[in-house]
């Protein structure tokens, strides 16, 4: 199964990144390939509003950095979305990363790709406090849940530094599991 993971931190060693990384090691060691989008150093346009996917065509046709991304979701069997928190809110980048999978309904609300492909967001924040965003995480989820995807997890790193998590972490270790156990649940 194909594991895709769409990584908004800018910090390659932090706390967002460290969970998504152990995500992938476990899905690796299932035996499921893995492919990740550095969201943050990709050249990515917000969406266009053109409705050229309104009218007939399958995936977004902005000529950015995310054409290869669309072409490798119609054989996801699980997606990893991971954001960091900036002023109380999933950061800029992985809004627009979020916002392009408008291309994926067209007008009859018909989705454009399997249902089922099950989807993991992993969320860094410096408040201390789990849950204190939580509506805001839900509130982003939730669009890839429209599209037919089904959440598996909402993962939470909290608090505050620049600093990863040390290895060991028991959220490591619970992310490490989760990408271990993920499974294709598409339905073609």
């Amino acid at each position: 199964m194909l594991v895709l993971a769409a990584k908004g931190s800018p910090r390659s060693e932090g706390k967002t990144n460290r969970v998504i990384d152990e995500l992938l090691r476990g899905a690796k060691d299932a035996g499921h390939e893995v492919k990740v989008y550095n969201i943050g150093n990709m050249a990515i346009k917000g969406c266009q509003a053109c409705y050229a996917c309104k009218d007939g065509v399958t995936d977004c046709v902005i000529p950015d950095d995310l054409q290869p991304y669309f072409g490798d979701l119609h054989n996801a069997g699980a997606l990893i979305v991971g954001a960091t928190n900036y002023a109380s809110g999933v950061c800029g980048q992985m809004v627009s990363f979020m916002n392009r999978h408008y291309c994926l309904v067209d007008e009859p609300r018909n989705v454009h790709v399997p249902p089922g492909i099950k989807v993991i967001g992993v969320f860094g924040q410096g408040r201390p406090d789990k849950t204190a965003y939580m509506d805001v995480y839900k509130w982003f989820m939730s669009d890839f849940e429209r599209r037919h995807m089904e959440l598996v997890d909402i993962i939470v790193a909290s608090g505050s530094g620049r600093q990863g998590l040390p290895d060991g972490d028991e959220l490591l270790v619970k992310a490490y599991e989760l990408g271990k156990g993920l499974t294709d649940g598409r339905k073609l």
